[in-house]
């Protein structure tokens, strides 16, 4: 082989040498490249261009907690849209004005849905229908009554005169929603909040064309509606939600009566347990209902009255005349319990089964479960005449005296002044109180 040959063939095989690490490094940038692509952020990923639609859901009464809920949310929301859902008798106390500010200079378009069929939106919650970009409700609600905006206050430069739509009738009515026909404070008709949002896609609010929904195909051929964008729904915080439990009248009464009502027997019971703690959770709550609703004094007066006459008579061990007066003062609290009727009035059956309930606490429950507490072996009471037994408490004048092995709640006639310790004597058994004093 000469030299030339020799050297073309050093040079091929440099040539072949060269080509294949060339391809080598190619291949190995490109998979390169593609883990970078897999590995990358998801938030670097492009989210919908649309972006998400939150769904406010308060409903009942709105308290001053409930309005700041809805003004942060308003204020704060990263979304192309925000849908109040509506089911709101009115503002029962706080000062909207907040609100409403923020729905009209809010950049994110501002929807109100009234639903589902039977709600109502009534006084200050109506008002949101006024300000907001658009408006929908089911068929079978209630919107109207705009005015007072909060029950039994005057809210300065805040009313149905300050915004721009018309309220047209509703100022002093109840108007009905019904299907395929819209009023002045509704503009679509629509049974769910789902079909609400996505009715309202392509449409242009406030320089923003909204993209909540998109067409597909079935499996039988037929097109559908499905929702483009990710619908998150917002609530109040937990204890928020906890407190408004008594925000309704009929709540409000029936924690009010429960927590007396469980109180007594704690009374009877002679002791503080768990009956205590719960009455007082009832009467807080009963205290919440009072200080954000539109009282009417005089119901709560009634009520009290009412279960005053029923522990009077449980105290007699009889449940007479007393108790049938107490139960007519009962209902009589319980409709009338606020006074900003029709948009407050309780509702009846509410009212009904809380009454029942009381009758029936009082009747057999509270009752049988005090006689067991303060029985003893012995069948007839009048046994304990004349038996010896030891204070358990202070008297003044009533206390709790142990006879026999069983405590009992018990009442000294004498000015004896009977410390916990000292002996007595039972000198007449009155239902289920003892009377005693210092043995003779």
């Amino acid at each position: 082989m000469s030299r030339v040959d020799s050297r073309a063939q050093m040079l091929a095989v440099a040539d072949g040498i060269t080509s294949l690490l060339m391809r080598r490094l190619l291949s190995f940038a490109l998979a390169a490249a593609a883990l970078l692509a897999l590995a990358a952020p998801a938030g670097a990923r492009q989210e919908p261009a649309g972006g998400p639609v939150v769904v406010a859901d308060v409903r009942g009464p709105l308290d001053q907690r409930a309005l700041d809920f809805l003004e942060e949310t308003v204020a704060t929301a990263d979304a192309q849209l925000v849908v109040i859902q509506m089911n709101s008798a009115g503002i029962s106390s706080g000062d909207p004005a907040g609100l409403y500010a923020a729905v009209a200079d809010s950049p994110v378009p501002i929807a109100v849905w009234v639903g589902p069929a039977g709600a109502v939106a009534y006084g200050g919650a109506a008002q949101l229908l006024l300000s907001a970009h658009v408006t929908g409700a089911a068929p079978g609600t209630h919107v109207g009554f705009l005015e007072p905006v909060v029950i039994g206050a005057d809210v300065p430069g805040v009313g149905p005169s300050s915004v721009s739509r018309d309220p047209g009738a509703a100022i002093d009515e109840s108007l009905a929603v019904q299907e395929g026909a819209t009023t002045a404070l509704v503009d679509e008709v629509v049974p769910t909040i789902g079909q609400f949002i996505a009715l309202l896609d392509g449409r242009a609010i406030g320089g923003v064309t909204l993209e909540t929904a998109r067409q597909v195909e079935a499996e039988d051929g037929s097109t559908i509606t499905v929702p483009s964008v990710e619908v998150r729904f917002v609530k109040p915080d937990l204890f928020t939600r906890f407190l408004r439990l008594a925000s309704r009248p009929e709540a409000a009464f029936f924690f009010l009566l429960a927590g007396i009502a469980i109180a007594t027997f704690e009374f009877y019971a002679a002791g503080v347990g768990i009956a205590a703690a719960v009455a007082a959770l009832s009467l807080w709550l009963a205290g919440y209902g009072w200080a954000t609703l539109p009282m009417n004094w005089l119901a709560v007066a009634a009520a009290l009255i009412g279960l005053l006459l029923y522990t009077w008579d449980f105290q007699r061990n009889a449940l007479g005349p007393p108790s049938i007066i107490g139960t007519g003062a009962l209902l009589g609290a319980g409709f009338f319990y606020t006074s900003a009727a029709p948009q407050y009035s309780p509702a009846w059956w509410g009212v009904l089964l809380t009454v029942v309930g009381i009758a029936l606490f009082y009747g057999v429950a509270l009752t049988t479960v005090v006689r067991s507490r303060f029985s003893t072996l012995t069948i007839g009471r009048e046994y304990l005449v004349g038996k010896l037994g030891t204070a358990e408490t202070d008297f003044d004048p009533e206390g709790v005296v142990v006879v026999d092995g069983a405590r009992w709640r018990a009442r000294s006639h004498r000015a004896g002044g009977l410390q916990p310790g000292d002996p007595v004597q039972v000198f007449q058994v009155n239902g289920i109180l003892l009377e005693v004093g210092p043995p003779e």
